[in-house]
């Protein structure tokens, strides 16, 4: 059947690329509906927790903050940062490594993901702070 499609919370594809601290669920991929130029998904950083080092390759990204207050550190020894929280939106150059964390001890931080690519890309890198 074409059309729209509709994908419940069930039927999320749990079994994308993940990184250390984030919990990723696609709802709009190539694997959930057949998408050709995007993908969409929730993701859910639980309290306390910091995402690992990563990036998206060559895939735009930009975020949704549903709930929950984060800082994302980004740059090549993650010099720079900002603090975000419900209503704001991120945008995320393609291959700009970045970490996630969530600044409570109690609430997660729920966001939603969309990236200029079909597939969920994560490269998982070291910890530049750490070279």
């Amino acid at each position: 059947m074409s059309g729209i499609k509709v994908i419940r919370p069930a039927e999320r594809d749990c079994g994308t690329a993940q990184t250390t601290g984030m919990q990723r669920e696609a709802g709009v991929s190539k694997e959930t509906t057949g998408a050709r130029t995007i993908w969409s998904g929730y993701v859910k950083t639980p309290p306390g927790m910091k995402s690992g080092v990563h990036h998206h390759g060559d895939c735009e990204s930009a975020i949704y903050i549903i709930s929950g207050r984060a800082r994302f550190s980004w740059g090549d020894k993650l010099q720079y940062s900002a603090e975000v929280g419900p209503g704001d939106f991120l945008y995320v150059p393609p291959n700009e490594i970045h970490m996630e964390e969530n600044l409570s001890d109690t609430e997660p931080v729920e966001m939603i993901v969309s990236r200029g690519c079909t597939e969920m890309l994560v490269v998982n890198v070291p910890d530049p702070r750490q070279a």
